[in-house]
């Protein structure tokens, strides 16, 4: 144990605020899996603090600066990190739905909650028409565009090629 307490002792404070951004890094993949997993890029910040810390101290800053080159370095990680997780987010698609089991599906306008809505797999979903001046009924035949939150974002269906399908609500696997 004296030896691990003389070598730690030898070290320089950049070395030390390395040595915290590493095993920082290594608790994240080792626990959470990887960067931006389980902990949503907070292990991610306090690495980067650790390694503006690291800069300072190898300036020859003293610990005040050094942890002011911290919280630096924690905001640059963190607007990093945030940059990173939106871009592996994805971005909303504006598409029709992917699955292909509503994909060019026609579906028919029915009431839901005082308005219109759309049953889908057997769910029922508000519907919004994608155009502001048309105006829907129950029955119109439409096809999804969209969703914003829970509302089907709809248009007119049609006479759109590529139709699979022309079956109402009811037919609509559960």
């Amino acid at each position: 144990m004296a030896d691990i307490a003389s070598w730690a002792g030898a070290l320089d404070p950049w070395q030390i605020w390395l040595l915290a951004a590493l095993l920082i890094l290594i608790i994240d993949l080792a626990i959470l899996g990887g960067l931006m997993s389980g902990g949503g890029g907070i292990t991610l910040v306090l690495a980067g603090g650790a390694l503006g810390a690291m800069v300072a101290a190898a300036f020859g800053a003293e610990l005040a600066g050094q942890l002011s080159a911290g919280v630096v370095g924690m905001i640059l990680a963190g607007a990093l990190a945030f940059w990173v997780g939106r871009r592996w987010a994805g971005r909303p698609q504006q598409g029709p739905p992917d699955d292909p089991r509503v994909r060019d599906e026609i579906l028919h306008l029915e009431p839901y909650n005082g308005g219109l809505g759309v049953r889908v797999l057997g769910d029922a979903y508000p519907a919004r028409p994608e155009d502001p001046h048309q105006t829907l009924q129950e029955g119109d035949a439409v096809r999804i565009q969209r969703f914003q939150g829970i509302t089907a974002v709809v248009r007119p269906a049609g006479d759109d090629p590529g139709t699979h399908s022309s079956h109402t609500n009811e037919g609509n696997p559960a």
